[in-house]
């Protein structure tokens, strides 16, 4: 099971996943000085709290050389304030079991699913 954050509500500043805190391209495809698509350049993105870091690209905010669509390239993803378990499809993994790039699609690709 996902472990939260410290902080309950509102929005929390974190180092950019997808650019590591860089604030450029990681990839490099438009340019090596290119800013990064998700932070804008900065090295910050702002991340609804509670989260947990993303488990289909494991906290990366990519997918290959692409911008993860489960956590839209911060690398973490909210954790609803209802009870959660290990998403039963993917075991936590966040993937699709036929094709890893592709999220699961019980979960959402976050790993886990509210408990009923």
């Amino acid at each position: 099971m996902p472990e939260p954050t410290t902080e309950r509500t509102g929005m929390e500043e974190v180092t950019c996943s997808f650019c590591s805190g860089t604030g450029t391209d990681p990839f490099g495809i438009m340019s090596w000085i290119s800013k990064c698509c998700i932070c804008g350049g900065t090295g910050r993105v702002l991340v609804r709290t509670p989260h947990v870091r993303c488990a289909h690209c494991k906290g990366t905010g990519a997918i290959k050389t692409l911008t993860c669509t489960v956590c839209m390239g911060t690398g973490f993803v909210p954790l609803p304030s209802k009870p959660t378990v290990v998403c039963p499809e993917c075991h936590g993994s966040g993937d699709d079991q036929s094709a890893s790039a592709m999220a699961c699609l019980k979960c959402r690709g976050r790993g886990f699913v509210i408990k009923e």
